[in-house]
C-alpha cells in the first residue's frame, strides 16, 4: 500500500500522553492539548500474532482500540493516517465504537479500511439504537463496512435474573448465537469489569473471548484470601477456568485508563531522573511479559505519535529496569491518590489495586 504524506500545520504541541487528564486533585478533567504533530521515530520490527482462544481467529499482539476522545473524530484525515500506518506495520485487530460511546466511527472507519477491509479482524460492540433489532442493527453494521460477517461481536449482557441492573437485554444472547450459525459473526464474546460479570453467561453459553482491563495498576492477579485481605494468587480460578474452555482473552485499559494516563505520565516523569522512560510504553510491556499471557492488548490511541510508540513497544517488549523501577515507585505513589481521577461509575477498579505492592510480578520480568 502506499504511504500518504501527512500534514498537521496549524496544530498545538501536547503533553506526553495525550489522554483526558486532570490539573490537580480534586479540579475538573480538562482535556490535554492535541498532539498530531509531536514527531517520534517509524519502529521497525514484526508485529507478533497470536489466536483468539480456539476461535482459529489470528490478531496481532496489539490492537486499535475503541476509546477516542469526542473532539478527535472531526480530524479524519489524521485518524485514516493512523489506521493505515497502523496496518502498515502489521496490526490487522481493529476494535471500533458506535453509538455505545457516540463516536459513530463503524462509517468513518469502514472507509478507513476499505482496501484492506478483507484483510483484517474487526471487532464491535453490538448496540441497536434509533429502534432497530438486534438484528437489524448488525446488518446495517455490514453495511457500513462492507462485508458479509464481523470477525467478533461482544454484548453486555450480565445477569440473567436482576431487574434494573441488565446493561442488555439477556435474550440477545440466543439471538447474537443465531447470527454466528449464520455466518455473519465469528466470534461472540463479553466485555467484563470484575468476574461477577462472567458467571451466568459463561455458564449458559459458549463464549469465544472475554475482554477484561488488566495494566500494571489494576491488576487482576490479586484476589480476596479467607481472612479478606489481598494476596497473589496467579490470577486466580477465573482465568483458568477461561483456558480450559479455550476462550479467548483480550486486555483493555492497558495504559491504566483515559483518566490515569496522563497523571501516571506525570508521575513517571517525576520518578525517571534519566528521562528514558515512557510509561505508556512501559505499561504495554508490563500486559505483553505479564504471566497472564493475553492473546491481545487493545488501547485507544489519540494521535500518530501513539501508534508508533505503541507499535514499537509491540515490537521491543522487553523491560528495562529502569522501566520496572517507575512503574513500581507509580503504582505505589498512584495508591493514594487514584481514585480522585477516576469518574464515579470506574471507581470500583480501585478493588483489584492489592492492599500493599510485593513488586513479584515485576521483579525480574523480561
Amino acid at each position: 500500500m502506499k504511504r500518504r504524506d501527512f500534514i498537521t500545520k496549524g496544530t498545538i504541541g501536547a503533553l506526553s500522553a495525550g489522554f483526558v487528564s486532570c490539573s490537580k486533585i480534586g479540579v475538573k478533567r480538562e482535556l490535554s492539548p492535541y498532539a498530531f504533530d509531536k514527531k517520534v521515530p517509524k519502529p521497525v520490527g514484526t508485529m507478533p500474532m497470536a489466536e483468539i482462544g480456539t476461535t482459529g481467529i489470528k490478531v496481532s499482539k496489539f490492537g486499535f482500540g475503541s476509546h477516542m476522545r469526542r473532539d478527535i473524530i472531526k480530524f479524519e484525515k489524521e485518524r485514516e493516517f493512523m489506521v493505515r500506518e497502523a496496518y502498515d506495520l502489521g496490526m490487522n485487530f481493529f476494535d471500533v465504537y458506535d453509538h455505545e460511546q457516540r463516536c459513530y466511527q463503524y462509517g468513518p472507519m469502514g472507509k478507513y479500511l476499505k482496501p484492506m477491509i478483507n484483510e483484517v479482524v474487526i471487532s464491535i460492540s453490538l448496540l441497536p439504537w434509533e429502534d432497530r433489532t438486534l438484528e437489524q442493527e448488525l446488518e446495517r453494521d455490514l453495511r457500513l463496512f462492507g462485508r458479509d460477517y464481523i470477525d467478533m461481536v461482544r454484548i453486555h449482557a450480565w445477569y440473567k435474573d436482576k431487574p434494573g441492573q441488565l446493561r442488555e437485554p439477556w435474550d440477545w444472547w440466543d439471538k447474537v448465537f443465531k447470527l454466528k450459525e449464520q455466518g455473519k459473526i465469528r466470534a461472540v464474546g463479553i466485555p467484563i469489569h470484575n468476574p461477577d460479570h462472567l458467571k451466568e453467561p459463561l455458564a449458559e453459553y459458549p463464549l469465544d473471548y472475554v475482554i477484561l482491563p488488566y495494566n500494571f495498576y489494576h491488576n487482576w492477579t490479586y484476589f480476596r484470601n479467607e481472612q479478606n485481605t489481598k494476596k497473589h494468587v496467579k490470577f486466580g480460578n477465573l482465568i483458568k477456568k477461561l483456558r480450559e474452555k479455550g476462550v479467548g482473552i483480550i486486555a483493555m485499559k492497558p495504559f491504566s485508563g483515559d483518566n490515569l494516563a496522563t497523571p501516571f505520565s506525570s508521575l513517571g516523569a517525576q520518578f525517571d531522573k534519566t528521562g528514558e522512560v515512557n510509561v505508556a510504553k512501559a505499561s504495554l510491556k508490563y500486559v505483553i511479559n505479564s504471566d497472564l499471557n493475553v492473546d491481545a492488548a487493545i488501547g485507544g490511541m489519540c494521535y500518530p505519535y501513539q501508534v508508533y510508540e505503541n507499535i514499537d513497544a509491540t515490537f521491543h517488549p522487553e523491560m528495562s529496569e529502569q522501566e520496572r523501577k517507575v512503574l513500581m515507585k507509580i503504582r505505589k505513589k498512584a495508591k493514594v491518590v487514584a481514585k480522585n481521577y477516576l469518574q464515579p461509575h470506574y471507581r470500583f477498579l480501585e478493588d483489584w489495586v492489592p492492599d500493599s505492592w510485593d513488586d513479584s510480578d515485576l521483579v525480574g520480568m523480561a
